[in-house]
């Protein structure tokens, strides 16, 4: 006769229940860095076909690319850093390079990528 097994075991949930929320909250926030680190390279990416768009017309000085993709990089924000960007005249066109670093919240490094935008010069 052992009655008192029930209250022996009462705690036990507690512990579980715990652990497992704690390890859906990392998921949760990492899943949201993805998802923000994502949105932030699309941005840097959008900076890049901005500054390329801006200095297409024929008489557009090849420095307005630049100036136009740091102005929209800068109005993003966040935990992205730009580590250099390049714009250059090339075969007809405008290239602009940029790599950047968008930094983790938490457990995962930061991710390093290269991105580039490319743009048909009007004659």
């Amino acid at each position: 006769m052992h009655s008192c097994s029930s209250d022996d075991d009462a705690g036990f949930t507690t512990i579980q229940y715990v652990a497992v929320t704690g390890f859906s909250l990392v998921l949760f926030v990492l899943m949201a860095n993805l998802l923000v680190g994502v949105y932030q390279r699309g941005a840097v990416r959008d900076a890049l076909d901005e500054g390329v768009r801006a200095a297409v017309p024929a008489g557009a000085d090849i420095g307005e690319c630049e100036r136009r993709a740091r102005e929209v990089v800068d109005a993003i924000g966040g935990s992205v850093r730009v580590d250099s960007l390049q714009c250059s005249a090339m075969s007809g066109g405008i290239v602009a390079v940029a790599s950047v670093t968008v930094e983790s919240w938490l457990l995962l490094p930061d991710w390093q990528v290269e991105l580039r935008a490319r743009a048909t010069r009007e004659s």
